[in-house]
């Protein structure tokens, strides 16, 4: 009896450029010819020419496939967060086709889903008031970053920190460190610091490049106030943690891609806790539920717009107060000074973290190499439900309601829920915040106010969800 021929994928255009691509993902663009592909593909290299004229159409449809993998920003929302995501998703499908960093926009035959991309960009920021002159400007000041950055994150001579500290060590000598101190202090003092990475920065200067062209933004257009709360499962794209304060000190919630579940980790002060995670995590982003950026004669905007959120529930937010009212020995002492820079008395609950917040404050001006955010759990959870959490957070009733929004979140139950100095209320707050800095690092958070006030302190003052 004859044996049966293995059935082999009928070749389709798909399956070539999709070949095409793992081809030049594997060994570059350079070992990419018809001869090689159709060698990958089992067939004769004459074959690919009924479903790609040449090679450059084939260049074209490769190009065009990784534009696909682009997010496309979505009109009518918030343009920041849209464009913010779409550049960090595209970041990361560079990295995947480090090949295609210099053909991207130079195609003279641009595919569908670049077309596509484009209008969709375009779309966004028409939508959200921009002029036909400043959305060209945004666009290509926000492509200008993307693909410079990609262009010199790809030919980096070293992989992580111990190759750089290698390469730091061997340049930095004696003689070099007098000659250049200003370069010998950033290679030293920054770029050669535990937890450093090159490309840490793409979302923090991303961040500066939306915040410039937010000034281009037509004034007298409609401003669209935050992003609506996404309804799916918000996805874990990096290393985040979520950090509230507790009678033992600390408490984070870690989460991580992949994990099925929160993990918490206590420490009696911040700085602790997060090196704690740092020694075995590259977390990216860390959330806190602690005001960060104090005003100096004013109320802050984040907290009138976090009460805003909370209707029904405004009394969860207290006032932060005056970074000299913070500065007093006592409450009485505050509320005076307090009243004569704002007008505002000091509330017992806004003094008693009195010293969690200058912890805070005291540890950002040690400048970690991450990005921190301020997060208020119950804006938190009102953003996954569509409305705010009634019942109270230390009863068994706000205790489900909570776990079963973090689990309609695509948050999993923590590891623990409580333990010696800190309780339930806690760690889920904790987790709150790991999820509204999960939405930061995949690129969905939005900031009340957007943008962030900035007092005396050059500290950002915006409350994320």
């Amino acid at each position: 009896m004859p044996t049966a021929r293995p059935t082999r994928a009928a070749l389709s255009r798909e399956r070539i450029v999709g070949e095409a691509v793992a081809l030049a993902d594997a060994e570059g663009l350079g070992a990419l010819s018809m001869r090689a592909l159709a060698g990958r593909l089992g067939v004769e290299a004459m074959s690919l020419y009924h479903h790609v004229p040449n090679k450059d159409a084939l260049l074209d449809a490769m190009v065009d496939a990784v534009f696909d993998e682009f997010h496309l920003p979505a009109p009518g929302g918030d343009w920041r967060a849209e464009l913010r995501k779409r550049s960090v998703s595209a970041r990361l499908a560079l990295l995947r086709h480090r090949w295609a960093v210099g053909l991207m926009d130079s195609r003279p035959a641009p595919g569908a889903a670049s077309v596509r991309h484009h209008d969709a960009v375009l779309g966004c920021l028409r939508a959200a008031g921009f002029s036909l002159a400043a959305t060209g400007h945004t666009f290509a000041l926000v492509d200008a970053h993307l693909y410079g950055f990609m262009v010199q994150e790809l030919a980096l001579p070293f992989a992580g920190q111990d190759e750089l500290a290698e390469i730091g060590a061997a340049i930095i000598d004696e003689e070099t460190a007098a000659a250049y101190p200003h370069f010998t202090e950033f290679a030293r003092d920054h770029a050669m610091r535990p937890g450093w990475s090159f490309g840490a920065e793409f979302e923090v200067t991303l961040d500066l490049v939306l915040e410039a062209v937010a000034g281009l933004l037509d004034p007298r257009a409609a401003q669209v106030p935050g992003a609506p709360p996404a309804p799916d499962p918000v996805e874990v794209v990096a290393p985040v943690l979520g950090v509230d304060g507790c009678r033992a000190g600390w408490v984070g919630a870690l989460l991580e891609p992949g994990a099925p579940r929160p993990r918490v980790v206590v420490a009696p002060t911040i700085g602790e806790l997060v090196e704690t995670v740092r020694e075995t995590t590259d977390v990216r982003v860390v959330g806190i539920d602690i005001p960060i950026g104090l005003p100096d004669s004013t109320t802050r905007a984040a907290d009138a717009l976090a009460r805003r959120a909370l209707p029904g529930k405004a009394s969860s937010v207290f006032t932060t107060l005056t970074r000299a009212a913070y500065a007093a020995a006592d409450r009485v002492t505050a509320d005076a000074v307090n009243r004569s820079l704002s007008g505002q008395g000091v509330g017992a609950q806004a003094f008693a973290l009195r010293e969690k917040i200058l912890e805070v404050d005291a540890w950002l001006r040690t400048r970690p190499t991450l990005e921190v955010l301020e997060v208020h759990p119950e804006v938190s959870f009102a953003a996954m439900t569509g409305a705010p959490l009634s019942p109270g957070k230390r009863t068994s009733e706000g205790r489900d309601a909570r776990l079963a929004a973090l689990t309609a979140a695509g948050i999993g139950r923590p590891s623990v829920l409580e333990g010696r100095g800190y309780g339930a209320d806690d760690v889920l707050d904790a987790c709150a915040v790991a999820w509204s800095a999960a939405r930061r690092a995949a690129g969905l958070s939005h900031r009340l106010p957007d943008p962030p006030e900035v007092f005396s302190d050059g500290i950002p003052a915006a409350i994320h969800v």
